[in-house]
């Protein structure tokens, strides 16, 4: 009897082993599926996450071009209406030359005209003025930034450097430059022959282009 007990228990040994065994696949089968969910779960969320980057990148990139578009075509409106109020403070004056050209074949009455054209001028100027333009301040010492000079010469009283005669009037817009003013600028005593030669050369040089421009208009 003991015997059989005994027996029966090395039978049953084997089987507890074997089941323990199963319970151990089954339990790291269970982990193993577990993780890997876990990981198909985050794969999937990053996934989403990307997706939701990528939206967001390509939304930006749209309105940035939608930006852009605007402003070119806020410039485009912003130059072109620009040029339209620019003329329509412009056309009075143009007006008003006509009415002058008009008058000289009516008229002979020279002192007359000229006060017109003088009117004429002085609401240019004041159009000017209005569009920010004034003119360059052309007296005192010569100023490289503003003035130009075409013609060099000693004159007693004035200083070396001094602007003592103006060709053409510059202009301003705002704090810009938009055309210096041509002027002629004394030279100190010891500079007399300097300014001489400069002179000569410039004189050269403006016949040189006259010559050439005559010289085209005979070759056509």
């Amino acid at each position: 009897m003991k015997h059989e007990k005994e027996e029966k228990k090395h039978e049953e040994k084997p089987e507890a082993a074997q089941k323990e065994k199963h319970h151990n696949k089954e339990d790291a089968h269970k982990k193993d599926g577990g993780k890997e969910k876990a990981a198909a779960g985050g794969i999937k969320e990053k996934d989403e996450k990307i997706k939701e980057l990528n939206d967001k990148y390509l939304r930006a990139l749209a309105e940035l071009e939608n930006f852009r578009k605007r402003v070119s075509k806020d410039k485009e409106d912003f130059v072109k209406y620009t040029r339209g109020d620019t003329a329509r403070l412009m056309i009075p004056v143009l007006d008003n030359l006509d009415r002058a050209v008009h008058a000289t074949k009516i008229t002979d009455n020279i002192e007359s005209l000229r006060h017109g054209v003088e009117l004429v001028i002085k609401q240019f100027e004041d159009v000017l003025k209005e569009l920010g333009v004034r003119e360059v301040e052309a007296s005192g010492i010569f100023d490289p930034d503003k003035h130009q000079v075409v013609f060099k010469e000693h004159r007693d009283g004035a200083a070396d450097g001094e602007i003592i005669e103006v060709y053409q009037k510059g202009y301003m817009c705002e704090d810009r430059v938009i055309r210096p003013a041509m002027v002629k600028v004394s030279v100190a005593e010891e500079k007399k022959e300097e300014a001489g030669a400069e002179a000569e050369e410039g004189a050269e040089a403006g016949n040189n282009a006259e010559n050439g421009k005559s010289e085209e208009k005979n070759d056509e």
